[in-house]
């Protein structure tokens, strides 16, 4: 008889630490700041790039908190059973579409020579996503015309964790947050005065504060700042 499927464990799905949220915070501020190399397309597939990117970041992270929220529950403290890992299928799902579009996008960059990079290094993940992806994408009709076969309907963490599931497709988990990361690497390129090394910062909205002084000059040319 085939055993249970075991739940996954945050142990075995590794943390991303690419400053994805510091970058966001870094773009915003290149509004301000005039980039004349750049034309108003490059600025645009960078934007949309860097928003895909975060987006799967989100996902990913999202779905590693819901198994560490499971890891560390327990019954009698929480007041009854709480079922965290119902909802990582959501995340899972959704950083999947958003890490293959980033993908698929980046295998188009010829000109970027990260994205050159970032698409031969990655081939074989990046088709294994493609795989589960499409077979996700076109789920519905299978399930309309009753061809619904074996394995989890819902793209799920299998293995504890070391890999990700849909049907009878898997892609190890560590591939995924290679893409991730990759595709992090890619974006962060076309900011050059970004350090891509930075510390990882946690999310939020982003806050804009502005200072001001005003200088003074009397008629004895004394001078003195307000502010």
């Amino acid at each position: 008889m085939k055993s249970a499927e075991k739940m996954p464990t945050a142990k075995n799905i590794p943390d991303l630490s690419g400053n994805i949220e510091g970058l966001k915070r870094h773009s915003f501020m290149c509004v301000f700041v005039p980039e004349p190399s750049l034309s108003p397309d490059d600025r645009r597939t960078r934007a949309w790039l860097l928003h895909t990117v975060a987006s799967a970041s989100r996902h990913y992270t999202r779905a590693r908190e819901l198994v560490e929220l499971q890891d560390n529950a327990d019954q009698s403290r929480d007041g009854g059973a709480i079922f965290h890992i119902l909802d990582v299928s959501e995340q899972i799902e959704d950083c999947v579409t958003a890490t293959y579009r980033a993908c698929m996008a980046i295998r188009r960059l010829d000109s970027w020579q990260e994205a050159r990079k970032f698409s031969s290094n990655y081939k074989k993940s990046i088709e294994e996503l493609r795989s589960i992806r499409n077979q996700f994408d076109h789920m519905h009709s299978q399930v309309t015309a009753a061809e619904i076969g074996g394995g989890p309907i819902s793209i799920v963490f299998g293995d504890e964790g070391k890999s990700i599931k849909f049907r009878k497709l898997s892609m190890d988990t560590v591939s995924l947050h290679a893409l991730i990361d990759g595709a992090y690497r890619v974006v962060a390129s076309q900011y050059p005065a970004f350090n891509v090394d930075s510390k990882k910062e946690a999310g939020g909205p982003i806050k804009l504060t502005m200072t001001a002084s005003v200088t003074v000059t009397d008629a004895d040319g004394n001078t003195r700042e307000i502010g």
